[in-house]
């Protein structure tokens, strides 16, 4: 388990963070990294106008629609997500994820028990891209990109030391610890520079989507043939699809 105590080297493999964000820069330049850093500031504002605490009694479909468009798991499931739990219970469940009482973990917990229609990694996906974007101070991100228990996988383990423990009985114990990894991985790559093409905890997020697409070249190059692996998208478009900003990018050119 991470503990209060340890300290980012006892957690955090400098070593594969540092080699991972050097494979990613040979893949895309600074200034392309810091543009999805920046559209993730602006992807945050967006959703803080749709889920706000004076915003959110109002949002309907057209508005939930708008939401999970900008999520990479969830652009195309808005339209199952209603019609399983009606926007009433949408909008009461978001409400509660993100301004009710109880711990963050509690809370998580709940919503990923009460909404239905799609499976739970992606009912996940929702809960933490709408705590983290109202609130990138307070909330982290986590979606099976960043680690999927099932598996194992995922940028997140990639980049801390084995007996670094993120597992956990519930959704919101495996959160509490994704979120303490984060928070180590996030000042050691601020200190380090791997995890300075955004703001904050935005940085750290584009450090993860660097990993998860490194990995994933990787992978398919050991594979894949080298047809298919000539039709995966360039590392600054996957970063921007994992992250849910890709469209944006579309937008402003």
């Amino acid at each position: 388990m991470l503990h209060d105590q340890l300290t980012p080297d006892r957690v955090v493999d400098s070593e594969a963070a540092l080699e991972f964000m050097k494979e990613a820069t040979k893949l895309a330049t600074n200034a392309e990294l810091e543009d999805i850093g920046e559209r993730l500031d602006a992807k945050s504002a967006d959703i803080g106008r749709l889920l706000g605490v004076g915003e959110i009694a109002s949002l309907d479909e057209d508005g939930f629609k708008c939401l999970l468009g900008m999520m990479f798991s969830l652009r195309r499931k808005s339209g199952r997500l209603i019609r399983a739990n009606g926007m009433d219970t949408l909008r009461d469940e978001l409400s509660l994820l993100l301004y009710g009482g109880g711990s963050p973990a509690e809370r998580l917990d709940r919503f990923t028990g009460a909404v239905n229609g799609v499976e739970e990694a992606m009912v996940l996906a929702l809960a933490t891209e709408c705590l983290h974007f109202t609130d990138p101070r307070r909330y982290w991100l986590w979606t099976h990109w960043i680690w999927n228990p099932e598996s194992g996988t995922g940028a997140m383990p990639l980049v801390v030391r084995d007996e670094v423990d993120l597992g956990g009985d519930t959704v919101g114990e495996i959160y509490n610890n994704i979120g303490r990894a984060t928070a180590f991985v996030n000042a050691e790559g601020h200190s380090a520079g791997y995890a300075g093409s955004g703001r904050g905890l935005f940085g750290t997020d584009v450090f993860l989507a660097c990993v998860y697409a490194v990995y994933m070249y990787t992978v398919f190059r050991v594979k894949l043939s080298q047809e298919f692996n000539r039709i995966l998208p360039e590392l600054p478009e996957l970063v921007s699809r994992v992250l849910g900003v890709q469209s944006m990018g579309e937008q402003d050119a």
